[in-house]
């Protein structure tokens, strides 16, 4: 049979380092943690496992609300960098100055 406090106590090394590291995904792994832990505490009958984990659990998913959208915000903002004009040494040309500077380089090397 499996040890589940075995594979809690990965979880929780888990989601540590994942969190200290700044990762959401240390919340997600901490939620999963808390419902074995939860899990432990209906078979062994130690119910105040219970109530503390499901509030545990509360706390992390309000807590992913935020870097969600933070990650969401800085995703959108690397886009629209992206996307708002070409860069060449390090200044911002229109689309139009880049086609000029690529048939000038072209020409060059025709000629």
């Amino acid at each position: 049979m499996f040890h589940l406090d075995y594979l809690s106590c990965f979880l929780t090394v888990l989601a540590t380092i994942l969190l200290a590291r700044k990762s959401w995904i240390g919340l997600l792994i901490a939620i999963v943690n808390s419902l074995i832990v939860c899990a432990i505490g209906l078979r062994t009958s130690q119910l105040g496992f219970i109530p503390a984990n499901l509030f545990s659990i509360c706390v992390y998913a309000f807590s992913m609300r935020p870097w969600l959208k933070e990650q969401t915000h800085t995703n959108r903002v690397k886009a629209q960098g992206q996307d708002s004009g070409l860069v060449a040494d390090g200044r911002r040309v229109s689309p139009a100055q880049h086609r000029t500077a690529a048939s000038t380089a072209t020409e060059n090397a025709e000629g």
